[in-house]
């Protein structure tokens, strides 16, 4: 009697321009992108049990996380809902099913951000991870029974397999620990155009730190109080909203997060809807953290 080997997962090679690459999770991930773009979802989770891995959770777009009220008996959700489920969703669940289970037995090759996401999710309380395709932000959401020590255990992995900066941020089912589980709202409007940083002063007689933005024909200036980081931020984002139909964004950090042996300055952002839940991070640097800070917050912003 001869054993089967484990699976391992991997497109075939079509000449559709359409087909999906990759494997294991990255396989996983592209096809439930796949689903989510033909129904035009906003966002796709799954939910796998795992032997070892325990409660998993899979979402798209990738850098998403999950929301607050998954039920717990369902193999998926879809926003907004979907009438009826379709095929192509149920070969997708299976299929994140079966890439969950050989990364859970170290099972396939990975990429090195494959392989970081496999390892955070087998630390005990990991049920989702998100990243973003640069691998500058790392969001692990834990599950309710997250032991304490689960912070300190993925810094040390980040540490251990990432030799770049990132901004790496804990947190529960549907926004940061200890806040009320709502889900964040979907950001419906992005810049025609590229949108850049003109100007970064600070006005010498009023102390006022002034930004000016722009994006396409369209320049707008933001001007608060100096206050560190938190003011480049926030006159970031008063030139941010001066923009026709920006969303509403708040910020909900900024922390620098690196100071090089030249001289430049790295900052991390986080900012949050109106309903005070983070949305999106950014990461920029400069030649002082008031510069630096307001390029993380317009990175956080086109995100």
């Amino acid at each position: 009697m001869t054993p089967l080997p484990e699976p391992h997962l991997r497109a075939v090679v079509s000449p559709d321009a359409d087909s999906l690459s990759g494997d294991g999770l990255a396989l996983a991930y592209a096809a439930l992108d796949r689903v989510r773009s033909e129904h035009r979802l906003d966002r796709l989770t799954v939910a796998v049990e795992d032997a070892r891995l325990g409660h998993q959770l899979l979402v798209v777009p990738r850098g998403a996380v999950a929301p607050a009220d998954l039920d717990e008996e369902g193999a998926w959700c879809a926003e907004p809902a979907l009438a009826e489920v379709s095929s192509d969703l149920e070969l997708a669940v299976a299929l994140c099913r079966l890439a969950v289970r050989a990364a859970a037995q170290d099972n396939l090759p990975a990429s090195p951000l494959d392989a970081l996401e496999v390892a955070l999710r087998r630390l005990d309380g990991v049920e989702a991870v998100a990243l973003d395709d640069a691998g500058d932000i790392v969001v692990v959401q834990a599950g309710p029974g997250a032991p304490p020590t689960l912070s300190r255990a993925v810094l040390e992995i980040v540490k251990e397999r990432l030799d770049q900066t990132v901004v790496v941020e804990l947190i529960g089912r549907g926004g940061e620990a200890g806040r009320a589980p709502v889900q964040p709202d979907a950001i419906s409007w992005v810049p025609g155009a590229p949108l850049e940083v003109v100007a970064v002063r600070t006005e010498p007689e009023t102390g006022e730190l002034e930004v000016h933005l722009r994006g396409g024909d369209v320049r707008t200036v933001g001007r608060t109080p100096s206050r560190g980081l938190v003011g480049a931020v926030a006159a970031t984002l008063e030139a941010w909203h001066a923009r026709p139909d920006a969303p509403g964004r708040a910020i909900g950090w900024a922390r620098t997060v690196e100071t090089s042996s030249d001289g430049r300055f790295v900052v991390a952002v986080a900012l949050e809807d109106t309903r005070r839940v983070t949305v999106a991070h950014g990461i920029g640097s400069g030649p002082n953290p008031l510069e630096a800070a307001v390029a993380a917050t317009v990175d956080a912003l086109i995100r």
